[in-house]
């Protein structure tokens, strides 16, 4: 593998203080993601950072969101289990360019939120793999109601490589549905696959993402920003114990 796309070199550039004279925009742009990093002078909040990247997106709760455990809730994103990688907007009505995370309140241990940029994938994945990926599309279907606009288009089939907006180059745009979850928000199947060869390129493409050199896994403080392009990484989030406290704010723009 390529050293310049290990993403434990990428993580360790894609960092700055979350100042008024930030250069995040240019990280952002490098390296497809950027982590903010609280300093002693006043912070701009998550809003005033995401508005030069897009308006932001309405889904069925608004357009801010406060990530926090939620008991009793069907909604994946409100329990403490892990949340396997993917891009987001796929089940939504509007299309999302930049997602944006603070902390509020770190988990003691867990809770991390992964992010796989497609620069690594491509330099570490096998080329049969590859070549699989490249010659099918994905069919997405929604498992919860009221968070999601709905599109009215129906379930949205979309081929699980792109183009880099940046870089030219192909970028990784999938939901990775393993292990099986039926209590997961999203659902997935290649098109045309009997459900044993869904199951085993799924299993194959989780493998390669948590390897090291491709996800890098962000482990919270408070006050920390986390920004990442939708259309160059995936991400996913690390399980944490149900009585920790692990709450963010999201927003995402177009």
């Amino acid at each position: 593998m390529d050293t310049g796309t290990d993403m434990r070199r990428l993580a360790a550039d894609a960092r700055c203080d979350r100042g008024p004279d930030s250069p995040y925009l240019e990280k952002l742009e490098r390296h497809g993601f950027v982590v903010l990093e609280p300093t002693g002078a006043e912070a701009p909040p998550l809003a005033d950072l995401m508005a030069p990247l897009g308006t932001p997106v309405p889904y069925g709760f608004g357009t801010t969101l406060v990530q926090e455990q939620r008991p009793g809730t069907d909604n994946s994103q409100f329990r403490t289990g892990a949340i396997p990688m993917h891009v987001d907007g796929y089940l939504n009505a509007h299309p999302v360019r930049y997602i944006g995370l603070e902390c509020l309140e770190a988990p003691y241990t867990g809770g991390e939120t992964l992010v796989a940029s497609s620069r690594a994938f491509f330099g570490a994945a096998p080329e049969d793999l590859l070549g699989t990926l490249r010659g099918i599309t994905v069919e997405y279907r929604s498992n919860v109601s009221g968070f999601y606009v709905e599109r009215p288009e129906g379930h949205p089939v979309v081929p699980p490589v792109g183009v880099d907006p940046v870089t030219g180059g192909e970028a990784l745009c999938v939901g990775v549905d393993h292990p099986p979850d039926p209590g997961r928000n999203f659902s997935a199947a290649v098109v045309g696959y009997t459900e044993e060869q869904n199951r085993a390129l799924f299993r194959e493409l989780d493998r390669v993402l948590r390897r090291p050199e491709v996800t890098y896994a962000h482990a919270w403080r408070a006050g920390q920003v986390l920004i990442m392009d939708n259309r160059r990484v995936v991400h996913g989030r690390a399980a944490y114990p149900v009585d920790a406290r692990r709450k963010l704010l999201r927003v995402s723009v177009s």
